[in-house]
């Protein structure tokens, strides 16, 4: 079975609400897709060429979660994370869409660089919308 791994805009003040609403209410903008866990967003903040950020996303513990063990659960992402992703100039999607997708943990959970591209081109949008408004992006893991 797929862990879904959603991300979310919304303040971080609404992450018990989407713990417990999401994803049948759509009272935020979301993407809904599946294995975008804290490690592969990692590895796509390496892929930016931001290390630190990396190690940032990796040591996140949930804001809000239904069960500790069992999920769902909801992480506020960085802003750094957003505003690099909202600012990747499009000539560098590619080259960004490659480095993620060859890094360890994208690679092991079979992220090709043609996935990766997707997933930037339907993330970035989200991560603009998120930092004009002043919101982070929350991820939405469930088993």
């Amino acid at each position: 079975m797929a862990v879904l791994t959603d991300i979310v805009i919304a303040s971080a003040n609404d992450a018990p609400a989407i713990i417990a609403q999401w994803p049948g209410s759509k009272m935020w903008p979301g993407l809904q897709t599946t294995g975008l866990d804290g490690l592969v967003l990692a590895d796509l903040a390496e892929a930016l060429g931001q290390v630190n950020l990396a190690r940032s996303i990796e040591d996140l513990d949930p804001s809000a979660f239904a069960d500790e063990a069992n999920g769902p659960w909801v992480y506020v992402l960085p802003n750094e994370l957003r505003d690099h992703l909202a600012n990747i100039d499009a000539s560098d999607l590619d080259r960004v869409a490659q480095v993620w997708a060859e890094k360890e943990e994208a690679s092991a959970r079979g992220l090709t660089a043609q996935d990766a591209q997707r997933l930037l081109l339907e993330i970035q949008p989200l991560a603009a919308v998120a930092r004009d408004g002043q919101k982070p992006m929350l991820l939405w893991i469930s088993m």
